[in-house]
């Protein structure tokens, strides 16, 4: 039988450098990841990569490690910011502590602690002897939880292309997520007439011409069908401005929704169903897109998923393949050519949440588990049946 990769956790090196990492204060903004970078980069040392650093901004880098050479090649990305810590923490959220079989500290599950498994699984596979073709990247990357201009988007605009790429930042321990959702946000406005507040008659509101229309926005569905591999559109009216002071008139509203669509819809057709809303609703509303990406699924026998599978069964689970509402860096990666699925250490979503931890089992978990991952990608298929030593 072929040598069993759970063998080769450097369990201890796991924790001690998931640990080290989250006591880098890297809150983007500004994200200073630069403080994690001398970790990152003995990290990389010890399982005898070679490094590249590629970085638009002294302060926001990114660290890439290279084990083999050429192709075809899989990558597992990481990124080293993490949201604001907020409230609610029973502890210094950047004093990480391992208690009860948990890591606790902001960035525990996003991201840091998932760089940390894929650093135990890729040595897990050196330490085993085992051998392959191509080249394995492990890689920290910067801004991605304020859309990866600093990070992943800036390796793409460099030339930065593996045949896979794992990133390890949604889903959960046995659904790896596959495709997701496309984004729009829209802008809805209310133009109205300043006035003193003591004369509102002389005025005009826009913030009432927006109350008049939300209602309406409240009760509305999109209609049309989509692919079957997900769920209907949701839409979240998340922000809402209007007024310069209380005893002034406003002159303009915005309200802002989020729009996460499925496969089969179209940019132009949910436009021209919320044009006729603002017709229904006879208010006075102006509409303009803000932002907007396509949705994406990878192919039912894409090798990457294919992978997955064959890694679960060797390990005797069964993985699941979703899709999700939420987006990652898959996204930019897909809609470059390169075959690329999001799985996490996640059980329940604690990420960007106070007390925020990872199981340390499902740390060691993925760290298996991607190994198999990798060598099913990359190991010399005539040498999968290696005996054991």
């Amino acid at each position: 039988m072929r040598k069993d990769f759970s063998k080769y956790l450097d369990k201890e090196g796991m924790i001690e450098l998931a640990c080290e990492l989250i006591k880098k204060r890297t809150v983007n903004p500004p994200g200073s990841e630069y403080l994690t970078k001398d970790i990152v980069i003995s990290s990389l040392k010890e399982i005898g990569a070679k490094i590249e650093i590629i970085e638009k901004d002294k302060t926001r880098p990114n660290i890439l490690g290279y084990i083999g050479e050429g192709k075809p090649s899989i990558a597992i990305l990481a990124h080293m910011d993490v949201v604001p810590p907020g409230n609610g923490w029973l502890n210094d959220p950047f004093s990480p502590r391992v208690k009860e079989g948990k890591i606790y500290g902001r960035g525990a599950i996003d991201n840091k602690g998932p760089y940390a498994a894929g650093w135990a699984g890729i040595k897990a596979i050196l330490k085993s002897g085992l051998p392959f073709k191509g080249s394995i990247i492990l890689g920290a990357v910067a801004d991605e939880e304020r859309g990866s201009k600093m990070g992943v988007e800036y390796l793409l605009e460099r030339g930065f292309s593996p045949s896979f790429c794992l990133i390890p930042d949604s889903g959960g321990i046995k659904k790896a997520i596959i495709g997701e959702k496309g984004l729009l946000q829209v802008c809805f406005s209310t133009q109205g007439k300043s006035a003193h507040g003591s004369t509102p008659r002389q005025g005009e509101n826009a913030i009432y011409k927006m109350i008049d229309f939300l209602p309406f926005l409240k009760r509305f569905k999109f209609k049309g069908e989509y692919h079957p591999a997900f769920d209907e559109p949701t839409l979240n009216l998340g922000e809402i401005k209007g007024g310069e002071a209380p005893n002034i008139v406003p002159d303009r509203c915005e309200t802002i929704l989020d729009i996460r669509y499925p496969l089969g819809m179209s940019k132009e057709n949910l436009l021209k169903q919320l044009q006729e809303l603002i017709k229904k609703s006879g208010a006075e509303v102006e509409m303009r897109v803000i932002s907007f990406n396509y949705p994406h699924l990878l192919k039912e026998d894409d090798p990457l998923i294919s992978a997955f599978r064959k890694a679960g069964e060797r390990i005797k689970i069964k993985m699941d393949f979703g899709t999700a509402g939420g987006i990652t860096v898959a996204k930019n990666l897909y809609f470059r050519g390169i075959s690329s699925l999001s799985h996490s250490p996640a059980e329940e979503n604690m990420a960007h949440q106070a007390n925020e931890y990872v199981k340390i089992d499902n740390l060691l978990f993925c760290a298996q588990l991607w190994a198999e991952v990798i060598y099913e990608l990359l190991g010399e298929k005539q040498k999968h049946y290696l005996h054991s030593s």
